[in-house]
């Protein structure tokens, strides 16, 4: 995540002019395909599992047993005020608002700018 952080600030203001809506889901498929591009044009290595990555440490900080459901899914959840402990995530996100997806984005910036500064 620490070097997709100059485009996520970019991106921080208006992210759907980025990625087409306003969610969590659009700026994580934003950032693979962005990454992806990277590396295939070898601009940055693959990624490298040395440090704490944002999903695992995304699932620590908000108390998640696990981080396979992503760092934007895990979000979205407590946004939500569901409950990680016993979170079913088949449908949990069929019915979010525009404010709820706003306030999710919001909650991932705050998240990241914490994960940068650690």
């Amino acid at each position: 995540m620490k070097e997709n952080y100059e485009i996520l600030k970019k991106m921080e203001a208006r992210p759907a002019m980025w990625t087409g809506e306003l969610s969590l889901k659009s700026i994580r498929t934003f950032l693979d395909g962005y990454s992806f591009a990277l590396q295939e044009h070898k601009l940055i290595k693959p990624y490298e599992e040395k440090k704490q990555n944002f999903h695992d440490w995304v699932a620590e900080k908000l108390g998640f047993y696990e981080s396979t459901a992503g760092w934007q899914n895990m979000i979205l959840a407590v946004t939500l005020s569901l409950n990680p402990k016993t979170i079913k995530w088949e449908g949990y996100d069929s019915q979010v608002s525009k404010e709820q997806h706003e306030k999710s984005i919001t909650k991932f910036y705050e998240l990241l700018e914490e994960f940068i500064n650690e």
